[in-house]
């Protein structure tokens, strides 16, 4: 599933494929939205602010419902309108994938996978058919088998974001990562605070590991998971960063001892402007 950066039109669209000349992404994307809508039932917790969301099918309206208030989501703040999209997606086709794991939908061998891959080619590159017969041929042809994984795909995450509610995104799109083994999440950033946050769920799995060996469970393992939740626990194993350059290189970022290293762009532009305050405080002590 890829999650464009533009999820949050579909917050404020009813039909977004009654529009033309959109990204084929966003209308994915949308056509998926309304899949999760439509299979909720009753209230589901978001991981923002302690909202909970609800969608009425009669008369297809979503809304967020805090402690002491209730507002249609097309009317929330737009990082609400970027966030929770990606949340009611991420969670609906990676419990999706988790239940046909379970089930009695077959599995496939190499040679149907190939034969899988040149069918939906076919459907795909067919001009004689709309978009809506593809969409309902691929989901026909792939109702057929098991998939193996979930492999999401989420551009800027923290859109719209403070740094607490990026933290709890990313720590919801991990843990419906883990759910799978043949799951993967791959993130687009411009926040530092996103590897920063990376960095924790890599340290907390690490420590969590440590506590166990020590056989300190009991005492320590609460507080662990009160900074990381255990299902998003990452292995310093199970993760790589790129840096995509000013020049158009790409380049994996180093790490120390298994954890995110703060060597990166992002946070060189956290120094510099550190430092050139730091200068500015120089120059008014010459004030004086």
């Amino acid at each position: 599933m890829y999650v464009p950066a533009e999820r949050n039109f579909v917050s404020s669209v009813k039909n977004v494929r009654s529009l033309k000349g959109l990204p084929r992404t966003l209308y994915t994307f949308s056509d998926e939205f309304i899949d999760a809508n439509e299979e909720l039932i009753g209230q589901v917790e978001l991981p923002v602010n302690k909202l909970k969301f609800e969608y009425q099918k009669l008369n297809k309206l979503s809304w967020l419902i805090g402690e002491d208030f209730k507002i249609k989501l097309s009317e929330s703040s737009s990082g609400l309108q970027a966030s929770v999209p990606l949340f009611l997606v991420t969670r609906h086709i990676a419990d999706s994938i988790r239940k046909k794991g379970k089930s009695n939908v077959k599995a496939i061998s190499i040679e149907e996978e190939k034969k899988i891959k040149k069918e939906i080619q076919d459907i795909l590159m067919n001009p004689a058919l709309s978009e809506d017969v593809k969409k309902a041929s691929l989901e026909i042809l792939s109702s057929k088998f098991r998939y193996s994984g979930f492999i999401n795909i989420v551009e800027e995450p923290e859109q719209n974001l403070f740094p607490s509610s990026q933290k709890s995104v990313l720590f919801e799109l991990i843990k419906y990562a883990n759910l799978e083994r043949g799951n993967q999440l791959i993130i687009t950033t411009h926040s530092p605070y996103m590897i920063n946050y990376l960095a924790l769920a890599v340290k907390a799995g690490f420590v969590a590991d440590r506590i166990r060996n020590s056989g300190k469970q009991d005492e320590l393992s609460d507080r662990v998971e009160s900074i990381v939740p255990s299902s998003s626990f990452i292995s310093p194993d199970d993760y790589a960063i790129f840096e995509l350059d000013t020049d158009g290189t790409i380049v994996e970022l180093e790490n120390y001892k298994g954890l995110p290293s703060d060597k990166n762009y992002l946070n060189d532009n956290l120094a510099e402007s550190n430092e050139l305050f730091s200068n500015l405080l120089e120059l008014e002590d010459l004030c004086q």
